[in-house]
């Protein structure tokens, strides 16, 4: 089992990543398939990693945010 600060760093690029594919604006973005992929295997990324992080973690990431756990 991995450490949750690699899921973690995982997420942290990935939405780097992300903001960094869509700068160009909404328009750019549905004009480059190829780019449009790349996003969403970034956001598939997260939901891979997001799943993986330990319960505790989730908790104390869900108080932060003001959500329930």
């Amino acid at each position: 089992m991995k450490n949750d600060a690699i899921y973690l760093a995982h997420i942290l690029e990935s939405i780097r990543r992300i903001e960094e594919d869509t700068a160009r604006g909404e328009g750019y973005f549905y004009d480059h398939r190829v780019l449009q992929d790349a996003v969403l295997r970034n956001l598939q990324t997260m939901a891979e990693s997001t799943q993986r992080l330990s319960p505790a973690i989730r908790a104390t990431l869900a108080m932060q945010a003001g959500l329930q756990p």
